[in-house]
């Protein structure tokens, strides 16, 4: 198989796999409900996938985190400081309330805790994310975000004692030490000595509901609600404790981050680890009689601290067990839409926020080749043009003189047209014509009037023949440039690619959540290298092929007239023996 065969078959799988793949994308592609407010320039549908998260009950009401980073959402769409977001429930008409943790548009993370109401298990479900409003100010509502049932909400994200993000306003007393890198934003460090004091109006008589997260580093109480309840931590087991008894003891890892849920109904202490059962004391549990103490002897962290004057249900602990930690299942992401005339999809511009800078190099390579393979097309198109409409103006002429046999001198000059110097025809036809009067020349310093022998027709032939691969050099003359586009074009689009790919897979790897939804953005802006390889490749394959045909063509009308013009020499001037006899 020859090269440019295998050229075109590569270019040919290139194309049907580019095809496939943009009908795959129109047919998996969802059309868009209706917008929420036409001052927002785009949105995100976050879905919430109970049954992946293991949630087996309903969930009336509860604060679903959303972590925001580069995979999943481009914060250059949104205002600097955020204050242009917006939630909006899955009906795309009710606001949700909600508040940032953290919003860091430079390290592109943001900590958003909404409030999410109906989750119903086996159900999905799905919010909207509303930003890119120029005009828009903060929304933020910090304690609505949580039911009246919450008492102390700590997420541990300012200096200091812990503050509250509910209504309550409960501040702790010390436990200043964080972790910037905890499991949420910041964590709380506990280092055995110090430990953090929980006023005991956060706890009341009644039904309870305890719950964080927490990294053990070694045995201790990590919670003590005096008069009431305890958890502790001893060989690497958690137990609650509480009306003088002790629950089995359930498996906590040191150095791992573990959900832990307190629960009381007025009938019996319940332990929750990552959502599920772990242990249980029988008895209501009575009021606390002073501060509760987080970390009394106990070193580790802590994280996102709740207490709630009610019983949660056990899904309540399971969606946050699924939904905060880095292996979280309940929360994927869709790609972001683009308002158009009523909302829509804008591909492209999603498709060139998400390129990476390796990508954007890559492209730019690729302009520049396509920018040359055009030039390339287009100048030797023209000079082709040229050459033809000069060949044919010379043999107007030279058919006019070609009746006539010739003189002693050689071949006549005439008028080969306007465009000469443009004339392949016509350079050959200088070369033979001189050639040829220098033969004739050496013909008459030996004797003959204008006779010529058999070896300087030859020797004429070559000179020809040497003409024709010098004007085949010129018509051919950076025509390489267009088989490099054809053959390096789809291999440095793949280059792009493959490093985009392994790039998206980097980040997500980095951010800790791994969903199609995260990383569908940037392995398709990467692929847009690939697509820009093949548009080098294609026009280049097509422009080659046609340009390729019509130097064929005028390399075939030169061999044509090489071979007419040594005969007319032959047999008009060529030395014959009896011929130089009879003179």
């Amino acid at each position: 198989m020859s090269v440019g065969s295998r050229l075109r078959k590569g270019v040919r799988k290139g194309v049907l796999g580019g095809v496939l793949a943009a009908v795959a994308v129109a047919a998996t592609a969802t059309p868009a409900l209706a917008w929420w407010e036409a001052d927002y320039a785009y949105r995100t549908k976050i879905n919430l996938n109970v049954a992946a998260a293991g949630i087996t009950g309903e969930v009336a009401r509860a604060p679903v985190l959303v972590r925001l980073h580069s995979g999943n959402f481009n914060f250059a769409d949104a205002k600097a400081d955020g204050s242009d977001l917006r939630f909006v429930a899955g009906d795309d008409r009710t606001p949700l309330k909600f508040h940032i943790e953290r919003w860091n548009a430079q390290e592109q993370q943001a900590l958003v805790w909404v409030d999410v109401q109906g989750l119903q298990a086996g159900q999905a479900a799905a919010i909207y994310a509303y930003y890119g409003a120029d005009k828009a100010t903060a929304a933020q509502d910090r304690p609505g975000t949580y039911g009246p049932d919450y008492r102390l909400v700590w997420h541990f994200d300012n200096a200091g004692a812990p503050r509250d993000a509910t209504a309550g306003g409960v501040t702790g007393i010390g436990g200043e030490a964080r972790n910037a890198g905890g499991l949420i934003g910041q964590s709380l460090l506990l280092d055995g000595g110090s430990p953090a004091q929980i006023p005991a109006q956060a706890f009341g008589a009644g039904p309870l509901s305890v719950s964080f997260w927490v990294k053990p580093g070694s045995d201790g109480q990590i919670l003590s609600i005096p008069g009431a309840a305890s958890l502790v931590v001893q060989n690497g087991q958690l137990f609650v404790e509480a009306n003088g008894a002790r629950s089995a003891g359930a498996a906590l890892a040191t150095g791992t981050w573990a959900h832990v849920a307190l629960v009381n109904d007025g009938k019996a202490t319940r332990l929750f680890i990552g959502g599920q059962p772990a242990g249980e004391v029988a008895g209501p549990l009575a009021a606390a009689s002073g501060a509760a103490l987080l970390g009394q002897g106990f070193s580790g962290e802590i994280d996102e601290f709740r207490v709630a004057g009610v019983a949660l249900p056990e899904a309540a602990f399971q969606l946050a067990a699924a939904s905060e930690g880095q292996g979280a299942r309940l929360v994927t992401t869709d790609t972001a839409e683009q308002a158009k005339t009523g909302g829509g999809h804008d591909y492209f511009g999603i498709l060139f926020k998400a390129l990476t800078f390796d990508a954007w190099v890559v492209i730019g390579v690729l302009a520049v080749m396509l920018a040359i393979a055009l030039w390339v097309m287009i100048a030797k198109g023209l000079l082709i043009s040229r050459v033809r409409r000069a060949n044919e103006a010379f043999l107007d002429g030279y058919g006019r003189v070609a009746r006539t046999a010739g003189d002693h001198d050689g071949l006549p000059a005439f008028d080969p047209g306007p465009d000469a110097d443009e004339s392949s025809l016509a350079r050959l036809y200088q070369i033979g014509r001189g050639e040829l009067t220098d033969r004739l020349k050496e013909g008459r310093s030996s004797g003959s009037r204008f006779a010529i022998r058999a070896q300087s027709i030859a020797a004429i032939r070559s000179a020809l023949d040497a003409g024709q691969v010098r004007e085949s050099q010129r018509l051919n003359a950076r025509m390489i440039l267009l088989t490099i586009a054809i053959s390096g074009g789809p291999f440095i689009g793949l280059l792009g690619t493959v490093l985009g790919v392994m790039i998206t897979f980097a980040m997500v790897a980095a951010v800790g959540e791994v969903n199609i939804n995260a990383i569908a953005p940037g392995i398709a802006a990467a692929l847009l290298a690939t697509v820009a390889g093949l548009a080098v490749a294609i026009p280049a394959l097509f422009g080659y092929n046609y340009l390729l045909s019509r130097v064929e063509d005028i390399t075939a009308d030169n061999q044509i007239f090489v071979d007419e013009l040594e005969k007319r020499i032959a047999e008009t001037w060529q030395d014959v023996p009896t011929a130089i006899a009879a003179e």
